[in-house]
């Protein structure tokens, strides 16, 4: 009877033993999943901004690169234009990805060619950035008043930039009599604009004292401001091109200094040409001088590569490669197949956006 009672009470010890032990685990556990719990914390979701009609697209968060980096500019030399006469050059746009393309005003070309080019981009799905007519053109208010208008009747309320003149500072034109241009003429065309946004000063080269002019005496304040870059000559090396990208930087980071120094506020940094070289051009055989860069695709590669990659790093907003086709350094050559700086687009898209 004593055994018996004695192994009752050892049973019941060790039942209690037990659920204490349950218990204790159960609450450790609770601890270290507490604990680790407070030490991740939920990455923010961020929805991309599309650009519904009448919607300005904005500069993205920080750490997150813009889609308009991914741009181009039209040749649009002549009416026999690939963009607007190919539908197969337009389907491969879209396959690599092109956001915003630039499209020139030339005075040579009809009227009905310039609103074809439009409705060509409006087609690709791209946001339009329209070059006006600068001063260098003494029929610029109402050749620029028929483009706006152009442009209201193909994209409506759609967002449409316009940017006044193109590099008219390597042309001749001081910057003072630019930014007096534009205090005449742009008050009227933001009037005719349905959904303009209309950038400046549009230099050749970064220059610290035009946009420090332009900034300061501007009025309207532009809605972005914009330059050109290139890194070198065709005559250069290629370590050259590729060592110059590194004055991308400096300029942006200066760009953005001026700003704050004129107006108190940062705008958005369109850099609306970029390529390895300026003065690289097709001759008279069709091809591109023989510079041994163009046609070296470990270059273009590289090249293109580390282009974007400093324009994002940089948080720069729109960026248009110059140019999709019709020039020496195409995105998408003649027979309609993409080159090399094609496919480094294309597939930076897809691993800097998407």
């Amino acid at each position: 009877m004593k055994n018996e009672k004695r192994n009752r009470l050892v049973f019941a010890l060790l039942s209690v033993l037990l659920i204490l032990l349950v218990i204790g685990g159960v609450v450790v556990v609770n601890a270290i999943t507490t604990g680790r719990q407070a030490k991740v914390s939920p990455r923010p979701t961020t929805v991309p901004t599309k650009n519904r009609s009448g919607s300005t697209p904005t500069p993205t968060a920080q750490g997150q690169v813009s889609p308009l980096l991914f741009g181009t500019n039209m040749g649009l030399f002549t009416a026999d234009d690939q963009v607007v006469t190919s539908a197969t050059t337009r389907a491969l746009m879209q396959q690599i990805h092109v956001r915003i393309v630039r499209i020139p005003l030339r005075r040579t070309l009809p009227n009905a060619l310039e609103v074809q080019a439009e409705q060509a981009v409006k087609s690709v799905g791209a946001i339009p950035l329209i070059v006006l007519n600068g001063l260098r053109n003494p029929n610029a208010l109402a050749d620029d008043t028929r483009m706006i208008e152009n442009s209201n009747s193909v994209f409506g309320d759609g967002l449409v930039y316009y940017e006044f003149g193109n590099e008219d500072d390597y042309n001749g034109i001081t910057i003072s009599r630019y930014t007096q241009g534009w205090n005449t003429l742009i008050p009227q065309f933001k009037r005719l604009a349905r959904n303009g946004k209309f950038i400046g000063p549009v230099s050749y080269q970064y220059d610290h004292d035009n946009m420090t002019a332009f900034l300061q005496g501007a009025n309207p304040r532009p809605d972005a401001i914009s330059w050109h870059e290139y890194t070198c000559s065709y005559k250069d090396p290629a370590a050259d091109c590729l060592a110059h990208l590194g004055g991308w930087t400096a300029h942006i980071s200066d760009a953005r200094g001026v700003m704050q120094a004129t107006l108190g506020t940062t705008l958005p940094i369109m850099i609306t040409e970029w390529n390895y070289a300026a003065d690289q051009s097709t001759q008279s055989n069709g091809q591109p001088i023989d510079d041994g860069k163009y046609n070296n695709a470990s270059f273009m590669t590289m090249w293109t590569t580390q282009a974007l990659h400093i324009l994002a790093a940089n948080g720069v907003f729109a960026s248009m490669q110059y140019s999709v086709t019709n020039t020496a350094l195409p995105l998408i050559a003649s027979d309609n197949t993409l080159t090399t700086q094609g496919m480094a687009f294309q597939s930076l898209y897809q691993a800097m956006v998407t």
